[in-house]
């Protein structure tokens, strides 16, 4: 199962997500948020050979068909660190 990565902007900041969708229509969204020393992709979405059902891949599966994306808040995974901030959720809903 591929994921896509997308980039939105935030005040000239830079966020990443990282998004997997079912091949049928989705039964939903789910937005994992993530704001910790650990990036979103591999903590929601970790890939490991052999072994498949973890969180992204079992959501998108057709048994529940889920469109999901993870989000790295600013300041952590792949998203800006061009602040000295901490993510709260008060910076992270601004």
């Amino acid at each position: 199962m591929k994921g896509k990565e997308h980039w939105a902007t935030k005040g000239g900041i830079k966020l990443f997500l990282w998004q997997k969708s079912p091949a049928a229509a989705p039964n939903g969204t789910i937005l994992f948020v993530h704001g910790s020393s650990m990036a979103s992709q591999p903590t929601f979405d970790l890939q490991v050979p052999g072994r498949a059902g973890f969180l992204g891949d079992g959501m998108v599966s057709p048994a529940r068909g889920f469109d999901t994306c993870c989000l790295d808040n600013e300041g952590y995974g792949r998203s800006d660190k061009s602040r000295p901030i901490n993510s709260t959720f008060r910076t992270a809903a601004g």
